[in-house]
């Protein structure tokens, strides 16, 4: 009987994480960087944070209450990095594709680098005075990484969140070259 109850609470725990999933996939804020996997294989590193693991992660102790707060507004955070091997060709077709579909679903680019060795392209979604999602996608010789944060969260949270996380992108070295 508690075997029964056990597969039975599973296959309900199954149901509703497919279902999750399909929802998710149709938030104004979700990208899909699935098709890479066909050119490069399996992602080195995928990190996939469902909304049960960021409501678990948002209710440990924090130093931060804004940041506390803007993870409890997280929906899901994925992250996949391929290698590329020196053959970008696929990633960057990729990249041009996925900034055409953000466009037309009305993105707004905030970020463009294209530097003969590399591509960034940052993305966020954003209505009602909500962020809905935010992507991220760049491409070198090494690897190719695509980012999709998706929740609803309010702007000046992104900032407080953002302002804590240390992120080298050699802007600074960028803003000094002659």
């Amino acid at each position: 009987m508690k075997t029964t109850a056990l597969l039975v609470a599973l296959i309900l725990a199954s149901v509703a994480a497919f279902a999750t999933e399909d929802t998710l996939e149709n938030r104004p804020g979700y990208v899909d960087f699935s098709t890479l996997s066909g050119d490069y294989g399996e992602p080195r590193v995928m990190i996939d944070l469902g909304s049960s693991l960021l409501t678990l992660i948002s209710n440990l102790k924090h130093d931060d209450p804004v940041a506390e707060e803007a993870l409890r507004n997280l929906e899901s955070v994925r992250v996949h990095v391929y290698n590329t091997a020196g053959d970008t060709t696929p990633a960057n077709e990729r990249m041009t594709a996925v900034n055409e579909s953000l466009q037309a679903l009305a993105w707004e680019q905030i970020v463009r680098v294209r530097e003969p060795d590399q591509q960034v392209d940052i993305y966020i979604k954003h209505g009602d005075n909500i962020v809905h999602g935010l992507t991220v996608m760049a491409v070198d010789e090494e690897e190719a990484v695509f980012i999709n944060v998706l929740g609803d969260i309010d702007p000046e949270q992104l900032g407080a969140v953002v302002k804590h996380i240390d992120v080298d992108l050699d802007v600074d070295m960028a803003l000094h070259a002659p």
